[in-house]
């Protein structure tokens, strides 16, 4: 929805959404910020990102690895704290992007509203997709060489979802 020029415009809204929201999601998260301020600095506020977590409890903090990870990363999450997915974070979602084809699934039995804006991760805004959709790992509690591939994955996904919002004017 614009309104008068482009002046007032609706937020769009990306939930990045892991199982207990204590190291992807809010890695993502982070990470997405960070991107967006460096990558899309005039129209990053047009964008609102917060993750969530399809089990979380609340108020857990991000995963000293993850936090370590980011801070390296150049950015902090040490103000985290984990949060459910409820009712009120669907309504406010304009898509929500899971790590997991389960958890898609979970979400979309419990929330039917979110069927169409709920999507893995790898399968956002990707044309041709057969070989490319995946889980996302879950890097807690393994090794530094998963930790790696998370990473890079998220990288690379968020690179590509926001070179297509913004193909799409979306930012």
């Amino acid at each position: 929805m614009l309104v008068y020029m482009g002046l007032l415009r609706k937020k769009f809204t990306i939930i990045v959404a892991c199982r207990a929201n204590i190291t992807r999601s809010p890695y993502l998260c982070g990470y997405m910020k960070k991107y967006l301020k460096k990558n899309f600095r005039s129209t990053r506020k047009n964008v609102r990102i917060i993750s969530a977590g399809v089990r979380a409890a609340y108020g857990g903090v991000a995963s000293e690895v993850i936090q370590h990870i980011a801070k390296m990363g150049g950015f902090s999450l040490r103000g985290h704290r984990s949060y459910p997915v409820d009712r009120r974070v669907i309504a406010l979602a304009d898509v929500i992007l899971v790590m997991e084809q389960n958890q898609k699934t979970e979400l979309v039995k419990r929330f039917p509203e979110a069927a169409q804006k709920t999507f893995l991760l790898t399968a956002y805004l990707r044309e041709n997709y057969f070989n490319k959709v995946r889980d996302i790992i879950d890097p807690t509690g393994l090794g530094a060489p998963d930790y790696q591939e998370f990473i890079a994955e998220s990288h690379a996904e968020v690179a590509r979802i926001f070179k297509a919002l913004h193909q799409k004017g979306v930012i």
